[in-house]
């Protein structure tokens, strides 16, 4: 398949997160009483909208999907709307707001919920067997693994007629010099042959193909009950968002893997190669990633993002005052335009790596 239906998926994979958050809010605000000014799925030109009559809230759909919006009355409005307009958002009762806001990033976490539990109710639970494999996580650019077509989530069945489990980089580093090595992988639930020439590496002091492989157990697939299917679930978002908050803390507090970070490009680009590679379970795996990353990264106390403005909410209910409306609109402001610097810097970057 092409690049550009796999960019199409990646594009519509962030539209429905975006779509899933936004639509968390809206739904909140109207089980709250709480107004809703606009509500968008998708960003570009427009392609369709109207207001309803019975709510005033105008609907708009874009072309590109990856975007959307949730607007309120009076919300970042520096002119202290709720003075003066009873739909202001300012002028709800705290909880209303706490609810309303909470609820973008906690369906971010309710998607990935279900969407690998259906993963898992489909195709099982996954298992170690006895089986020893060998994968290929990943193919250095025009290397040997690379013209003879190799792809990250291979698994190498046999080279040269032999069967591999654990023994590939010897029959590699031991290659004579011949005839070329000849490879069968399996691919999905095909089987296919291929033949390529190592490359020397003389600071290696051996042959390599250019490929980075992952060897273990080969991994079985055996349906089990409801309760055993959603307790593995649990424990997949779990671990997927530990993993996350982690890498999130050594961001900030040792710098630890800023030089891996992308913008909108290369996160669309992950997702294309993943879903190259790994078909519909690579797709849907990292949406469960990207669905918990976003959901939890939106919580946290950055200005212009639902955790600081849940923030803003507690300390009115704590101080029985709200802050300086005037104030707080311009933080947010501030912070919208910190995140735009801050994506675009990436973006610059991924398109560098992309191109370069």
């Amino acid at each position: 398949m092409s690049t550009v239906f796999y960019v199409l998926l990646a594009l519509l994979m962030l539209g429905i997160m975006v779509a899933v958050h936004e639509a968390g809010h809206f739904f909140a605000a109207r089980a709250c009483g709480i107004a809703v000014r606009s509500f968008g799925i998708g960003f570009g030109p427009k392609l369709f909208g109207w207001t309803s009559k019975k709510t005033g809230t105008e609907y708009v759909f874009r072309l590109i999907p990856g975007g959307g919006y949730c607007g309120f009355y009076g919300e970042d409005d520096i002119g202290d709307p709720e003075k003066t307009d009873p739909r202001a958002l300012q002028r709800q009762a705290p909880w209303k707001r706490i609810v309303t806001l909470f609820a973008g990033p906690f369906m971010n976490f309710v998607l990935a919920f279900l969407v690998a539990f259906f993963f898992y109710v489909g195709y099982g639970l996954p298992y170690a067997g006895d089986k020893v494999s060998t994968q290929i996580v990943s193919v250095t650019p025009d290397s040997p693994a690379d013209v003879a077509g190799l792809q990250a989530g291979d698994v190498i069945v046999r080279a040269n007629g032999v069967e591999i489990t654990d023994n590939l980089t010897p029959i590699i580093s031991n290659w004579d010099g011949g005839e070329p090595l000849h490879f069968t992988v399996k691919r999905g639930d095909e089987e296919i042959g291929l033949s390529l020439t190592p490359d020397y590496v003389a600071t290696e002091k051996r042959y390599m193909i250019g490929v980075t492989l992952t060897v273990g157990a080969e991994t079985i697939w055996r349906h089990d009950g409801v309760g055993a299917t959603l307790g593995h679930t649990w424990d997949v978002c779990l671990d997927a968002g530990g993993s996350i908050m982690s890498a999130l803390k050594n961001l900030v507090t040792r710098g630890e893997g800023i030089n891996e970070m992308s913008g909108p490009v290369g996160v669309i680009s992950i997702i294309a190669e993943q879903t190259r590679a790994y078909r519909l379970m690579g797709y849907l795996n990292i949406l469960i990633v990207i669905s918990i990353n976003l959901g939890l990264v939106n919580l946290l106390p950055i200005p212009g993002l639902d955790g600081c403005r849940i923030l803003f909410v507690l300390f009115e209910i704590i101080f029985r005052r709200p802050v300086n409306r005037r104030v707080e609109a311009y933080i947010h402001l501030a912070g919208y335009a910190f995140l735009m610097c801050v994506m675009l810097y990436f973006t610059f970057h991924d398109v560098l790596n992309i191109f370069g």
